[in-house]
């Protein structure tokens, strides 16, 4: 709803405000500066809220933070229990330590293949010297074609059984090494699963609700705190009828109702583009021009967004226009004037009377 800031107006106005106040039956318009306003109301949030919701089921084990607690992103907030996960890490930790163990180079498994193919090699030499010595003898007819061909036949043999056992090494080695791989994945994919079970904030800021105490069942997909961070905002409701006059960078004049006296300033940053359904409303926020830090989060407020200033306006106490924008001047005469704001003080006459006349309450005549 529209109105005129009655704190600017009285601020404005100290020349006149006697008019308003008094007991008297008669007045003068009087010039004043004035400012057109919309009202809002509202509360006080973040300008980053966080959810601290349980990716695991468990009972609230232990809670390392209290309300109005600062916290960093990724410290841990809550402890669930989690006595089978930790058993499923203690297990991918063992696997994984086991499958480095065999892939050092002095696991059994590689010493042993590795003995294997010196005895091979020593074996091929062996049959390697026979295969020439045979050859030379063939050569000077002193063996058969068929003994050379056994013993050249045990060579080739000697030959293949090294490359074999060489490749079998690679292989192992390959194996090994995979297996190393798919072990560390299960124990970071077991740790990770892990950490569900330690719930912490994306963002730093202050605890401002811890909604589970422990020993309560958390299930998976609760909200168990909430974070808030960033700057204090002035989240504001707006009605249909004023949306359009609102705008970006427009000044606001707060009022909390933890603060009985004094106004804050602020400014609009950000209008959201669609209705409310549930508060039947239109939404935007407005930031502080000074420090905020000492504002209590969800604090109620009623604000007035500045839409417009007028210097030098002339205006009348409210209580001395009639029904149908008229007035009454000295002498008992009726006269119509046309009126701009209003509240439910102060009227602005746009024409039709000056600051001459002496004007009648209704009620005085």
């Amino acid at each position: 709803m529209k109105t005129i800031f009655s704190k600017l107006i009285y601020v404005s106005m100290l020349g006149i405000s006697l008019a308003a106040c008094s007991s008297s039956d008669t007045t003068q318009p009087k010039r004043a500066d004035i400012v057109d306003a919309v009202f809002a109301s509202g509360y006080i949030i973040t300008d980053q809220e966080y959810q601290v919701t349980a990716n695991a089921e468990g009972y609230l084990v232990k809670s390392f933070v209290d309300e109005g607690i600062n916290v960093k992103a990724g410290m841990p907030l809550f402890l669930l229990s989690n006595e089978v996960q930790s058993e499923n890490v203690i297990n991918a930790q063992e696997n994984y330590q086991d499958a480095l163990r065999k892939l050092n180079t002095n696991s059994p498994e590689r010493v042993q293949l590795e003995l294997q193919i010196e005895q091979a090699k020593l074996q091929m030499e062996l049959d390697k010297k026979n295969y020439l010595r045979y050859q030379k003898l063939l050569a000077s007819t002193a063996i058969s074609q068929m003994d050379f061909d056994k013993i050249k036949l045990q060579y080739e043999n000697s030959l293949r059984n090294v490359t074999i056992q060489e490749k079998a090494l690679v292989d192992l080695v390959s194996s090994l090494e995979l297996n190393a791989k798919n072990a560390k994945i299960q124990l970071n994919i077991q740790e990770e699963n892990n950490s569900d079970y330690f719930l912490s904030s994306a963002i730093s800021g202050k605890v401002l609700t811890v909604l589970k105490q422990p020993g309560e069942l958390i299930r998976r997909g609760e909200v168990v705190a909430v974070i808030g961070g960033g700057a204090k905002l002035a989240k504001l409701y707006v009605s249909e009828e004023d949306i359009q006059e609102i705008a970006i960078d427009q000044e606001v004049v707060i009022s909390l109702n933890t603060e009985e006296k004094g106004i804050r300033k602020a400014k609009i940053t950000k209008i959201y583009p669609s209705f409310d359904d549930v508060e039947q409303s239109f939404i935007v926020e407005a930031s502080f021009k000074e420090s905020a830090s000492n504002i209590y989060h969800n604090t109620q407020l009623q604000a007035n967004i500045i839409i417009g200033h007028k210097d030098d306006a002339l205006v009348i106490p409210a209580q001395f226009l009639f029904d149908g924008d008229s007035v009454r001047i000295k002498g008992g005469d009726l006269h119509f004037v046309q009126t701009g704001l209003k509240n439910d003080q102060w009227v602005e006459i746009i024409s039709g009377i000056d600051e001459l006349v002496i004007l009648h309450k209704p009620s005085a005549l």
